[in-house]
């Protein structure tokens, strides 16, 4: 029995699909379907019921708990085995405020102490990078959404100042919470942990007649510079438009609160590059942080 077999048959369990499989295992799908029935055929048994959403029969459950076991042990050995040994590639993700201040600094540097490594970059949602960690698909996701499974470690890094900044012009003076609810507003979609923050005062009684969302900070920060409305970004984002007065902060009565990013990796994982990664992203959120978290 193939240890590289067993690792196929608990993907297909958690991802429940051939092809998200192989996508997650970078090998092709036929070679996804040629591993499982190579275990049924060396085992003499069902492990999938394919005209049942692949569910597992009575003795697919009892192989998915020594392949947990056999491949828990596994790892643990290789890593002990080669704690040194130069990793080939690192999947990485990143939420928008982290892509748009440390990510590509962060990379730099993890790229000149492993020159030979492969670095498969992903920009998303929190939530999105969650779900990604969760099937396998990412080794290391920095995101601001809380974790809640046991096959992931979670570490806080930090945290981000929040501000509302708009166009010049747009606002004058200072805002009230009243005033901010009649203003224009471009808000964060429902996965957002900030939704809450940008969608109260817009849906509020008196409220603007625009409202703009999108899950891509880049592009809110580029719709405030055009004057849509009032975003809140992380102040670190946004440095250079500030610098240059495509963007003012606007001042309210009642102060943002700051966004919380961890680093999530999975448990198992305790290579070099990890322990490495985990330690520069300590270092460069550190820079960014929030003045409170410092």
């Amino acid at each position: 029995m193939q240890i590289h077999s067993l690792r196929t048959f608990y993907w297909v369990t958690r991802l429940n699909s051939f092809r998200r499989t192989a996508e997650a295992l970078n090998i092709s799908q036929p070679t996804v379907s040629s591993r499982i029935r190579g275990l049924e055929q060396e085992l003499g048994v069902t492990l999938l019921s394919r005209d049942q959403n692949l569910a597992l029969t009575e003795q697919g459950e009892e192989l998915l708990e020594y392949a947990r076991t056999v491949l828990r042990l596994t790892d643990d050995l290789s890593f002990q085995r080669s704690a040194d040994a130069s990793a080939s590639r690192l999947r990485l993700g990143a939420n928008g405020p982290v892509a748009a201040t440390w990510l590509m600094p962060l990379v730099e540097r993890i790229e000149r102490k492993f020159p030979n490594l492969r670095v498969e970059i992903e920009v998303n949602q929190s939530a999105t990078l969650l779900r990604h960690m969760c099937s396998g698909q990412l080794d290391i996701a920095f995101a601001s959404s809380e974790n809640q499974s046991s096959d992931l470690r979670s570490a806080k890094l930090g945290s981000f100042e929040m501000v509302w900044t708009a166009a010049p012009g747009l606002c004058v003076g200072r805002l009230s919470d009243d005033d901010l609810g009649r203003s224009p507003i471009i808000g964060y979609n429902w996965d957002s942990p900030m939704h809450s923050s940008t969608h109260k005062p817009a849906f509020g009684l008196g409220r603007h007649r625009r409202f703009t969302q999108s899950d891509s900070l880049f592009m809110m920060i580029r719709m405030a510079v055009e004057g849509a409305g009032l975003a809140l970004v992380p102040k670190a984002a946004v440095r250079r438009e500030l610098d240059s007065r495509q963007l003012v902060i606007v001042d309210l009565d009642t102060r943002p609160e700051s966004l919380s990013v961890s680093i999530l990796r999975q448990r198992t994982s305790a290579s070099t590059l990890v322990k490495t990664t985990v330690r520069y992203a300590h270092e460069a959120m550190a820079e960014y942080s929030a003045p409170t978290e410092q």
